[in-house]
Parts: C-alpha cells; sequence; structure tokens
C-alpha cells in the first residue's frame, strides 16, 4: 500500500500558480496599421477650374475643384444725338444712374432729368442770341433771296456754327471726300463726310454735297466754280450739319441756301 504524501496548503498554492503560467499562450501585440484617409476630387463643369480646400479634420482635408461661372459684362447704349452741358463729374454720376436703371429694367433711359434738358436747350437758344452776331446770320426770305436783317428768316453761317461748337465742347473729323461725280445735266458735284463728336462720347456723322452748278460759286452760272471751292463748300455743309445735328437744333445752314 503506498504512503500518501500530504501537501500542505502553502505548497498547493505555488503548484496551482505554476500549472497555470505553463498552459496560458502567450500574447502577440498586432502593431496597428495607420489609416489614411483618401483625397476624394469633384469636378464641375462650369467656367474657370480653382481648387478649394475644405478641411475635414485637423489632419486631413478634401480637395475640390469647382470652376467659376464666367462674368457677363452689362454694357449700355446711349443715344449718340444727345448731347448735354455736363461737367465731367455730373456725367460719371449720369452714366452710374443709367447703368443701374438699364441693369434693373433693360430699357433705355434718359441720359438727366427733364429739368435739366429744359436747362441745357434754353442755352442752346440763348446761346444763339448772346453768343452770335449779326456777321453770323444771314437773313432769306420765302423767295430763297437774302434780305436785310429782320426780315424773313435766319440761317447761321459757318462762322456761327464753329463758335457754337466751341461753346459746347464739339469737335470733328473729316472722314471722306468723294471723287467728282458726273451729273446727267453736266457739271459734277463732291460729297463729304464728317464725324462730329462730344468728349462725353455721342458723335454722329453728317454729310454734305455741293456741285459746280451752286449759284454762290458758279455766280449764277456766269462763270464755271473752282473745284477747290466745290470740295471746301462739301465740307463746310457737312461741319454745319453735324454740329446742328448733335445740338438738336434742327436748322438748315445759311452755306446750304446760298
Amino acid at each position: 500500500m503506498s504512503e500518501e504524501k500530504i501537501i500542505e496548503e502553502s505548497e498547493l498554492d505555488d503548484l496551482l500558480e505554476e500549472a497555470k503560467g505553463d498552459s496560458a499562450e502567450p500574447v502577440v501585440e498586432i502593431p496597428k496599421e495607420k489609416v489614411v484617409e483618401p483625397e476624394i476630387e469633384i469636378e464641375l463643369e462650369t467656367g474657370e477650374q480653382e481648387k478649394i480646400v475644405e478641411p475635414v479634420n485637423e489632419n486631413e482635408g478634401i480637395e475640390l475643384e469647382v470652376e467659376e461661372e464666367p462674368k457677363t459684362e452689362q454694357k449700355m447704349v446711349v443715344d449718340p444725338e444727345i448731347v448735354s452741358a455736363h461737367t465731367p463729374k455730373q456725367i460719371q454720376q449720369s452714366t452710374q444712374t443709367i447703368q443701374s436703371v438699364v441693369a434693373q429694367t433693360g430699357l433705355v433711359a434718359p441720359v438727366c432729368s427733364v429739368q435739366e434738358s429744359v436747362r441745357i436747350f434754353k442755352e442752346f437758344e440763348q446761346a444763339k442770341k448772346e453768343i452770335l452776331t449779326s456777321k453770323d446770320v444771314i437773313w432769306f426770305g420765302d423767295d430763297g433771296r437774302p434780305t436785310v436783317e429782320g426780315q424773313g428768316n435766319p440761317h447761321i453761317k459757318r462762322s456761327g456754327w464753329r463758335k457754337l461748337a466751341r461753346f459746347f465742347g464739339l469737335s470733328w473729323d473729316i472722314v471722306s471726300i468723294s471723287q467728282a461725280i458726273p451729273m446727267q445735266n453736266g457739271g459734277y458735284m463732291y460729297k463729304t463726310k464728317v464725324r462730329v463728336w462730344h468728349p462725353a462720347g455721342a458723335s454722329i456723322i453728317a454729310e454734305g454735297v455741293t456741285t459746280s452748278k451752286d449759284p454762290f460759286l458758279s455766280k449764277s452760272g456766269r462763270k464755271e466754280a473752282n473745284e477747290e471751292d466745290v470740295i471746301m463748300k462739301s465740307e463746310t455743309v457737312a461741319i454745319n450739319r453735324g454740329i446742328d445735328d448733335i445740338l438738336g437744333g434742327g436748322e438748315v445752314s445759311a452755306e446750304e441756301l446760298e
């Protein structure tokens, strides 16, 4: 019969600890992989491309490609036959007002108020009375012949139109002068085109025509007109008409009636 071994309590604890250590599986640490979030690109098909970075968190961001929509410039058209005596500052303010009205309504707006327009045209009539002298005007009767001052209707001469042009700040350029154009009844004519313009931007094209049979140049047919005089008078008539038209005068110059 085998002899039983008595194990004390303290030894039993040591044996249990030993057995537990031998059977435990080793713990293996798996290194954590660094997770990188991918960058997302979004393309929008309008206008010029521009990259915009919108942060998602402290370390990562998403790049967005955004195309800007092209800007449309609004243009304003002003009637070239309207001329005002505004100062540059007033013109600038009027232009800004027009652009605002046109942009909002699409309608053509006046360059200034009714009261301002009345004042300007009154100045035109006043200028004719005070700036022009008797030497700048010829009076014509109903039969189309010159008369004395006060009888018939007054018509402004070349010198008078030049004074008004200087008063209102107008200038002009010769656009073209035609070659001599033969006429069916004999003789020839010249046509001249001029552009009369104002610093504010208004301009107008006017045409003047003179023939070699002009009564003033040919002395009512008693002599042959000088070709240079015919060209010069066609220029004068064109410039007179241009100044008159851009100022809104609606008159016939004296040279057209001579």
